[in-house]
């Protein structure tokens, strides 16, 4: 087996046991996942059409929310822009995964500690992700 080989396996190896988000919860983040679009033949590798605030050959970058409470315990909101590789898109249109995934990397970005993370999907303000209340 020669270096290049060597290095081919090893990669796809790794790329086989990276983490992949998984639906609705993640308890040690503090987070859950929105659902997919509801519609019965949405699947999860479908693109969602997002409002985009800028669009170039290398990314699409989609409209987003974030509510947080800042460190004085205030509900703030601010407008975030979810950069997305345009190799995890069809065209335009995000694939809901790489959705998700700009998202998440928003949310560890809080200022404060995060409530919801919205971006706007066919018009309407979809959540994202949201906080999980502890009991």
């Amino acid at each position: 087996m020669d270096k290049n080989s060597t290095m081919s396996a090893s990669t796809a190896s790794a790329m086989m046991t990276a983490p992949v988000p998984t639906p609705f919860v993640d308890a040690a983040a503090g987070m859950s996942f929105a659902a997919p679009p509801a519609s019965p033949d949405f699947k999860p590798s479908h693109c969602v059409n997002a409002e985009l605030l800028l669009s170039t050959p290398l990314t699409v970058v989609v409209r987003a929310q974030l509510e947080f409470f800042d460190a004085a315990g205030l509900e703030q909101t601010q407008e975030v822009a979810l950069v997305i590789s345009r190799n995890r898109c069809e065209g335009d249109h995000p694939y809901w995964p790489a959705l998700l995934s700009a998202a998440q990397e928003h949310w560890h970005r809080c200022p404060g500690r995060a409530r919801r993370l919205s971006a706007c999907v066919e018009g309407e303000w979809q959540t994202l992700l949201a906080s999980q209340i502890r009991h």
